[in-house]
């Protein structure tokens, strides 16, 4: 009751779009259980089959979601994990042009001596009522380390060289002592993930901590690969014009300075105050025919200014070369109260060349604690944006009693990323949500919008 409350009066807040009847709020996952970290992707072939994945706390296993009439419904489809698989997190997917689905995970064994052992495994199948096949090897099994936040990208263009090419890339983290160590590898398998590549570094720099990798695709099958570096150096964009053999120099898309009240830098904010939030990079390619075809988008979060611990949402452009269009436009206009707007996604749709974003922000509580997964979208190459609407018809609470605990010890809150397809029209923002926190904990959400949910 208290929430409904609440959202009622957020609903008139002016100048803030509110909860429209078409919004159809969709429960993915219902399972017990906190579930995090939410991932989708929509079929390039057929706009209304849908894959989406999250970490599930109570099973200690990420779960897979299936949806072949544009998200209206949604079932379980389990995944397969390697026989010594005791933990596995980190979902990603992706869908080639034949249909074919992939679900990435970290999975983690614990051997004998209690060390634990990495691997990043990519399982596939044909279809979205197909079985799962499991490859015999990993994508990367890196002894004396381990890989962290990988990204999943497919090379979906009929005019590409590497037509239907996979692509994963990860951090690789080396510990030495008390220190870790991270540097952004790609890998890349033509043979539907049976079997990979060696992994190329992405990279520049050594001795220092790399995360948070991102990866899309150009039409011509350039790879595009962003990632942040979590020691105060900013985030970063690279390129590769052979299909992920070689990259070149890094380039710098915001020199974000970090902040050192987290480690790896990031902030603390009322909404997720544990578990601080980062940057959270992703790269977006627009593959359509429209007037900013082949403009390369990194959107990420960044505090506001030195001054004012506000996290909000930015976008940056690039030409295809990496050449800077711009830097820094920020998403959504600052209000007269302050606010947090944090864990952006972002994807452009390849049929029209709108560009969207979707994040959680606070704007309605002067606290800064109840959050909505909200969503904008930019007609004209990222430069403005439509204020956000609701994509949540209720505020989350991570700050709530039971909320954000696995197994009551480790603090994860919203996770670090949330997700968003976008395909003919529709976007597809998919997130965690505290509405049915007394039954079934944090469930996965998502619902439709279109350019129609805007005023206009």
């Amino acid at each position: 009751m208290a929430a409904a409350v609440f959202a009622v009066a957020f609903l008139a807040t002016p100048g803030l779009g509110g909860v429209r009847g078409d919004r159809v709020q969709v429960d993915v996952s219902k399972l017990r259980g906190t579930q995090s970290e939410t991932t989708i992707a929509v079929d390039p072939s057929n706009p209304l089959v849908l894959l989406a994945g999250s970490n599930n706390h109570r099973s200690m296993h990420v779960a897979a979601f299936s949806s072949t009439d544009g998200g209206a419904s949604w079932t379980a489809a389990h995944v397969p994990f390697p026989a010594d698989s005791d933990v596995s997190g980190d979902p990603i997917v992706a869908i080639d042009r034949t249909g074919r689905q992939y679900f990435g995970y970290v999975s983690v064994a614990q051997t004998s001596r209690r060390t634990a052992v990495f691997g990043l495994y990519v399982p596939s199948r044909a279809g979205p009522t197909s079985p799962w096949s499991l490859p015999a090897r990993p994508v990367e099994s890196f002894p004396g380390g381990l890989d962290d936040k990988p990204a999943l990208a497919v090379d979906d263009s009929a005019t590409s060289p590497h037509v239907n090419r996979v692509y994963a890339a990860w951090s690789r983290i080396v510990v030495s002592g008390d220190i870790g160590f991270g540097a952004i590898y790609l890998a890349h398998s033509d043979d539907a993930g049976a079997t990979w590549s060696s992994a190329v570094a992405v990279s520049d720099r050594r001795g220092t901590f790399d995360s948070y990798p991102t990866i899309d695709v150009g039409r011509d099958g350039a790879v595009y690969v962003g990632f942040w570096n979590a020691l105060g150096r900013g985030v970063y964009l690279d390129v590769s014009h052979d299909g992920g053999d070689t990259f070149g120099p890094d380039v710098i898309v915001d020199p974000i300075h970090g902040h050192s009240s987290c480690t790896p830098d990031g902030i603390s904010i009322p909404a997720q105050p544990a578990n601080c939030v980062r940057p959270n990079p992703i790269v977006s390619v627009d593959n359509s025919a429209g007037p900013f075809a082949g403009r390369v988008y990194v959107s990420y979060g960044d505090t506001r200014s030195r001054g004012l611990k506000e996290q909000d949402v930015f976008v940056a452009a690039f030409d295809p070369s990496l050449r800077l269009l711009f830097r820094r436009h920020q998403v959504s206009s600052r209000g007269a109260v302050r606010s947090d707007q944090f864990w952006p996604a972002s994807a452009v749709d390849p049929s029209t060349g709108i560009l969207w974003a979707c994040f959680y922000d606070t704007r309605g509580d002067r606290r800064r604690r109840h959050a909505w997964y909200s969503c904008s979208r930019s007609l004209d190459g990222g430069v403005r944006w439509a204020g956000p609407v609701h994509a949540a018809s209720v505020p989350s609470d991570e700050r709530a009693r039971g909320a954000d605990s696995l197994h009551g010890r480790y603090k994860r809150e919203y996770g670090d990323y949330e997700g968003l397809a976008v395909a003919a029209g529709v976007a597809h923002p998919v997130w965690t949500d505290t509405r049915r926190l007394r039954t079934l904990r944090e469930e996965v959400y998502t619902t439709t919008l279109t350019d129609a949910s805007f005023p206009h």
